[in-house]
């Protein structure tokens, strides 16, 4: 069509989740029908300037809570939505970008009491939008980045505008082409995050470390950065959580391709995340994954994953107007398989089960999900 060009995929799902508001006490079961549409394209503007658009959305029918419906609620919005425009000047190129999506997670409803969890995921519906702009210097064997963005988290329900909040981060470092298979760089953040009500606590943060990308033989690679992070947070919160967290943070990869057919990866990682009703949550995760071609038509995927996390403290008010700690210590596990087969040059059909155990030391935070869920999807 012109000088844009772009692929377009219809989707269809039926999806049986055991659990769908993630509760340790009386879980709601549902069928959700959802239709969706996938989008990605391109516009050449010039020689030098680029537009690329990628969209995902999808219209969610409950069969037996039917009040959750998106024509009840807002349609769901992948995370790869994003629009974004290229430019290159001389040996420096800018990408400007804007990314949203819409989801709705009952696993992160924790009302401000701090003791129930809401049995409606509609409750902790939330969109999150991240616009900015990123720039790569190109000087061949060294690559000079920064960048610049504005991450918004908006909540849909009243009763979850706690957690709205804003985040301001610039980034820069070096990239170094050390040979011809081995990068090395460092990168530096800092960070302002601002809540909109004075529920949990603003603050600065920054951190700094080396990173590396290793291309050690033809199928094996690996990719790592490590770093140190250090939080000043105001006391202009009502959380009573007076900490001032730092340490280590970083993620690995490891990729090994064993044949033209299969190839698996494990990451290990830890991170300092904003806290739902404390200053950060500290999290551990491991993850192992897999993708087999076994012929033309069949193709099986799979992932084990495990999570240790913990809150900096925090608390908040029982029915009796009581202090009680929000503060959380979890343990999640869980395991996603998967199988894709093509029907046609056009369509594919898939079945995916996945299944999600969550250890929590606070009431009802703990649950049980089991999710299977049947595709079909057709690129025109």
């Amino acid at each position: 069509m012109g000088g844009f060009l772009f692929d377009l995929a219809a989707t269809f799902d039926i999806t049986y989740n055991d659990n769908i508001n993630y509760a340790e006490y009386n879980p709601i079961w549902d069928v959700i029908i959802t239709p969706g549409i996938f989008l990605n394209g391109r516009y050449q503007v010039s020689e030098l300037n680029t537009l690329s658009v990628t969209v995902g959305m999808g219209y969610q029918k409950y069969i037996r809570n039917p009040q959750l419906d998106s024509i009840n609620n807002f349609l769901a919005i992948s995370p790869n939505t994003e629009i974004a425009f290229t430019v290159f000047v001389d040996d420096v190129t800018l990408e400007f970008y804007d990314r949203l999506s819409y989801s709705v997670d009952a696993a992160d409803a924790f009302s401000f009491n701090g003791v129930s969890v809401s049995n409606n995921p509609l409750d902790y519906g939330r969109f999150t939008n991240i616009a900015g702009v990123d720039a790569d210097w190109d000087l061949n064997d060294l690559v000079l980045f920064a960048g610049f963005s504005r991450l918004d988290i908006i909540p849909t329900s009243s009763i979850f505008d706690y957690t709205e909040r804003h985040t301001y981060q610039a980034s820069a470092g070096p990239r170094f082409l050390v040979a011809d298979n081995l990068t090395l760089g460092i990168t530096a953040t800092a960070a302002r995050n601002e809540y909109a009500e004075n529920v949990n606590n603003n603050s600065w943060s920054w951190s700094i470390g080396p990173m590396a990308i290793w291309q050690a033989t033809e199928n094996l690679s690996f990719a790592g950065n490590v770093g140190y992070q250090e939080f000043y947070f105001d006391d202009t919160g009502s959380i009573n959580d007076s900490s001032q967290p730092s340490g280590i943070i970083g993620s690995a990869t490891v990729s090994h391709r064993v044949s033209s057919v299969y190839e698996h990866s494990l990451t290990a990682s830890h991170s300092f995340n904003y806290g739902y009703l404390s200053n950060v949550d500290s999290l551990f995760s491991i993850i192992y994954a897999f993708n087999w071609r076994m012929n033309s038509r069949i193709s099986p995927r799979g992932q084990i994953y495990y999570e240790l996390g913990a809150d900096s403290g925090g608390t908040g008010v029982d029915a009796s107007g009581n202090p009680i700690s929000t503060a959380e210590d979890y343990g999640r596990y869980g395991i996603g398989i998967g199988i894709d087969y093509t029907l046609s040059k056009q369509l594919t059909a898939s079945l995916d089960y996945g299944f999600s155990q969550k250890d929590s030391n606070l009431f009802n935070r703990s649950y049980t999900s089991n999710v299977v869920t049947l595709g079909l999807r057709y690129d025109f």
